[in-house]
């Protein structure tokens, strides 16, 4: 795509980019009744948290901090995870106090253990998934090591004055959380892919619009740099941390890649209509063109509208009537193109045809996308436990994790260097930025340092501005919660936009709540000073590490995934090892779905990478859409051999069958060969691959059992049952689709190696 977008770049008018911050800020800001009803639950949370915190005399930086890093931080909090979490976090402050009186005169122990005991604590976050609660326990350990060299007497109070702001921070959100004020992933989840789809339905009638009427119609911006999936990815995961089952949680995938891909095929039709080009060929076929985007657009304004409520699963049911359209308006416009082509062949320049050529099959992309309802995951067996198996630290270590765990650590042994140098005891906000900013691949790291940077600027200045407007006209404990909920409100209210921008507005409250650390008079502008310019020392130090002393670009992090992805849809092969047993098809395939998760948020970082990227974040997506299909495909055909087995077929047609299934067993595994060779991220090989793969390995299997099922009227299977003919039946489609799947799998699969500003066809 963005190769399509760069001569563009060029011409771009003075203060072009102003105006794309304007329409952007405008478009992710603009106010919906989910939003303003979010933001004030979020908002009401840490005020009554920050006054209770005050009202209780815990006195203490990190009080209101607190409060708020753990509201809309992470899922619902259930008790039970509370009070583990606090526990958890009893011990920790106190081993801290011990070790911090211990190390503080030995600094050359002091900086192994800090750098050994937080990439543990980061690793076991990673593998875990502990969010916010596990980064609130780093945090308040680091401050009572950095305030032991200022404060050695006075870390014992410090650390108790924590635990109760945690305390009354944790008791609090819980009350709201599973009482007063609950508010579940999963819908927030679904409303905001309505969201991101009727977007995408206006983005494109403004594309089409344009390329449609040159001379009339407005030119549409440039698609923005970022997505919604990382905010969607961690509503995700959010939701599975709820309880949601993992059927649930795979269908919820399905949904959110399918959103994803048709934001990208929306993002590559706006570039392709943005092409200032000779309008011949498009004039020719106009009304099949707006007949087509028309359907398309009734059907994406149908997914605007059911995303909130529903999800609708059955790829093989028949779809609505909306879809139905959509493909015969794609079809009338193919056979309109047949039939002018012989009059603007050889007339129009390449350049034309090439840009009509990319808006058409954009449509078909679209079409193809929107066409059928969602695959639905085999349904668990009736005794299955509704989560998966818990991760351990046993099992084998994952390389990008621990990578990712020592990074951090090297970050925040830098980090409190810095700021024991300066001597300011302000400049423990280094820690905590480097804690929040230090992410495991560098496009993740760089939108969080790019947005934190942006949020702390906003927030020290609106800090600075309460400070001198509150300080000296009020001195009681309800202004100041007024003052604490206007601000607080801001933050949330923008924290709750798309991924492009939500973390600056978390970071103005973040900002606001360590510069005005509590509900009462501050009269020394200073501190506050101190500590915005310690996030930025924070920031620097991660860029330095992330960027130049150990650089780690998504396709790093990207490769480990996608060979575990294959190597599991491998294994779910009828006859693979996972294959077996009911349990184990459904444990390896949610562990799939769990990968293809990752994925996608790798997807993400590749993106924010652009040109510095090893990877084309486009086909990462396209891809992980295709295994994930692939794999639910092989999922239910295992299954239904064990829940439902047929009897034998003839010799002939039982060879037939298990070739068919061989065939996608040398697919996947020369590309699981290829991705764990040297060559895994050279496009060249990666084509070379693509290229050894004919359409005749599964097709002529496929052909030869099909044929012999059905010959004579289906007279080999004329005496089963009727279930035993309709399971045989099912497969024989499956495997149909798995031949079309099969094949995108391998275009997108040899386009992943290069830069992600690689166009996607």
């Amino acid at each position: 795509m963005a190769g399509f977008a760069k001569p563009e770049i060029g011409l771009a008018e003075p203060f072009g980019w102003f105006d794309q911050l304007a329409a952007l800020l405008i478009r992710e800001l603009a106010p919906n009744s989910r939003k303003l009803r979010t933001a004030l639950r979020m908002t009401a949370i840490a005020t009554i948290g920050a006054a209770l915190v005050v009202s209780c005399h815990v006195n203490n930086q990190l009080g209101t901090y607190i409060v708020w890093l753990l509201v809309g931080a992470g899922p619902m909090l259930a008790l039970r995870r509370a009070v583990a979490f606090l526990i958890a976090e009893a011990f920790a402050l106190a081993a801290s106090v011990l070790m911090a009186g211990i190390l503080v005169e030995t600094p050359w122990l002091l900086l192994p253990f800090l750098f050994a005991v937080i990439s543990l604590t980061t690793y076991v976050g990673a593998t875990f998934k502990l969010g916010a609660p596990l980064l609130l326990i780093q945090v308040v350990c680091l401050d009572t090591f950095y305030s032991v060299v200022f404060a050695p007497d006075q870390i014992g109070w410090a650390a108790a004055g924590i635990f109760g702001g945690s305390v009354i921070a944790f008791g609090t959100i819980v009350l709201f959380d599973n009482w007063l004020w609950p508010d579940h992933a999963e819908e927030i989840l679904l409303e905001s892919l309505g969201a991101s789809v009727a977007r995408d339905r206006s983005r494109m009638l403004e594309a089409a619009n344009y390329y449609l009427n040159p001379q009339s119609a407005p030119r549409p911006a440039l698609p923005p740099p970022t997505s919604d999936l990382p905010a969607d990815m961690d509503l995700l995961n959010r939701a599975a941390a709820e309880g949601v089952s993992e059927h649930r949680q795979a269908i919820l995938l399905a949904a959110v890649t399918r959103v994803a891909r048709i934001g990208l095929e929306v993002d590559r039709l706006i570039v392709t209509a943005r092409q200032k080009l000779p309008a011949e060929v498009r004039a020719m076929v106009r009304p099949e063109i707006q007949a087509s985007v028309d359907a398309i657009a009734t059907v994406l304004d149908e997914l605007a509208h059911e995303l909130p409520t529903h999800v609708a699963v059955g790829v093989d049911n028949t779809p609505p009537a909306s879809r139905t359209r959509a493909r015969e308006m794609l079809d009338a416009l193919s056979t309109r193109i047949l039939q002018v082509r012989p009059t603007y062949i050889g007339k129009v320049s390449s350049a034309e045809l090439e840009n009509f050529a990319e808006f058409t099959d954009s449509l078909a992309v679209l079409t193809g996308h929107i066409e059928r309802l969602l695959d639905e995951p085999p349904q668990p067996p009736a005794a299955a436990p509704a989560k998966g198996a818990t991760p351990r630290l046993s099992d084998a270590l994952d390389p990008a994790a621990v990578r990712y765990s020592l990074k951090v650590g090297a970050c925040v042994v830098i980090g409190y260097v810095i700021g024991i140098i300066d001597h300011r005891p302000e400049l423990n906000t280094i820690l905590t930025t480097v804690i929040i900013t230090a992410l495991p691949t560098s496009g993740a790291a760089l939108r969080k340092m790019n947005l934190r940077i942006v949020g702390a600027a906003i927030g020290g200045v609106i800090s600075l501005l309460t400070i001198i407007v509150v300080t000296p006209n009020f001195s009681t404990l309800p202004a100041y919660m007024i003052a604490v909920f206007v601000v607080f409100y801001i933050s949330a209210y923008c924290s709750l936009s798309s991924g492009r921008v939500a973390y600056a507005g978390k970071q103005i409250g973040t900002t606001f709540a360590l510069v005005f650390t509590g509900l009462s008079p501050a009269l020394d502008i200073y501190e506050p000073l101190w500590r915005i310019w310690a996030i930025l020392l924070g920031t620097i130090v991660v860029a330095v590490v992330t960027f130049i002393l150990w650089p780690e670009y998504a396709g790093d992090s990207l490769l480990p995934r996608l060979r575990k992805v294959i190597r599991d849809t491998l294994s779910l092969v009828p006859g693979g090892s996972a294959a077996n047993a009911e349990n184990e098809i459904q444990r390896t395939n949610s562990a799939t779905m769990r990968s293809l998760a990752e994925i996608l948020e790798v997807a993400d970082d590749a993106q924010v990478e652009g040109r510095t990227s090893t990877v084309n974040h486009n086909a990462i997506v396209e891809a992980a859409g295709t295994l994930r299909r692939i794999a639910n495909r092989l999922a239910s055909s295992a299954i239904a051999r064990i829940t439902n087995p047929v009897p034998q077929l003839d010799p002939v047609t039982e060879s037939a069958r298990e070739a068919v299934f061989d065939a996608i067993r040398r697919h996947l595994e020369s590309w699981l060969e290829f991705f764990s060779g040297a060559d895994s991220l050279n496009a060249a090989a990666a084509q070379q691959v693509a290229r050894t793969h004919s359409t005749d390995d599964m097709e002529k299997p496929l052909e030869r059992f099909g044929s012999r099922v059905e010959e004579r009227e289906f007279a080999r299977i004329g005496s089963w049952t009727l279930e035993q003919r309709r399971v045989l039946l099912a497969e024989l489609h499956s495997m149909r689709r798995l031949e079309y799947l099969l094949t995108q799998l391998n275009r997108w699969l040899a386009e992943i190696p290069g830069s992600s500003s690689t166009p996607p066809r």
